[in-house]
């Protein structure tokens, strides 16, 4: 049975100029509406470490308010009050970015990359969003024949939300933008996730019918 100060954790993978990837665990702090790394937990007054969980997973924190599934709490939420709730909340997918100044020709060669389904944000060297790089970009129909370019030349606007605002907003962009996606970013611009229609449908309609933020199995 889970606890109901257990916080999960996300990975962000960034693929770096050189090829080589970075990998940092987040957590949304719900006190603080936005997310910090799962080390940045570990050493606050209210996470217990002693728990035996993997922050890379999950961290337990005292100051978690909204209750992980199986924590046998019996408890609902109108629809409206759960669409009220920070997008941060709502983030359980592992997000995959790739630095601007990345070279073009090293994206087919980068598993990462090609792997992924959706639009890659692309950042800056600090980490800040500078754009995306969608599946077709990345599909080669639009990759460049000399050799100069870098992924940033490819990239095209990202339409983005920041993690503090309420999923109700998050609905209203993505409907008047026509998109099932967002880059949700923190401050400084930086990439903490991205915000699938379907993720945030289903966190909502847990929420509603349970009381209970769902886990990613738990999220279908």
């Amino acid at each position: 049975m889970a606890h109901p100060h257990v916080a999960l954790a996300r990975k962000r993978l960034t693929v770096l100029s050189d090829g080589s990837t970075d990998s940092c665990a987040l957590v949304f702090c719900e006190s603080e509406r936005r997310s910090v790394s799962a080390s940045t937990c570990l050493v606050c007054a209210f996470a217990n470490p002693r728990r035996g969980l993997d922050p890379h997973d999950a961290v337990y924190c005292e100051r978690s308010l909204l209750p992980a599934a199986g924590a046998a709490i019996d408890a609902t939420f109108p629809p409206a009050v759960a669409a009220a709730l920070p997008v941060g909340l709502a983030l359980s997918r592992s997000v995959v970015c790739v630095q601007a100044a990345l070279p073009w020709g090293a994206v087919a060669r980068t598993p990462a990359l090609t792997a992924s389904t959706g639009a890659v944000p692309v950042v800056d060297g600090a980490g800040a969003l500078v754009g995306v790089l969608s599946a077709t970009a990345r599909a080669g129909l639009r990759a460049p024949a000399d050799g100069l370019t870098s992924v940033g030349d490819c990239a095209s606007c990202a339409v983005w939300v920041h993690e503090s605002e309420s999923l109700g907003d998050a609905f209203a962009t993505m409907g008047a933008r026509h998109l099932r996606e967002l880059t949700v970013v923190g401050d400084g611009q930086n990439v903490v996730g991205v915000l699938r229609d379907v993720d945030a449908l289903h966190f909502v309609s847990y929420i509603a019918r349970t009381g209970m933020r769902p886990t990613p199995e738990r999220a279908a």
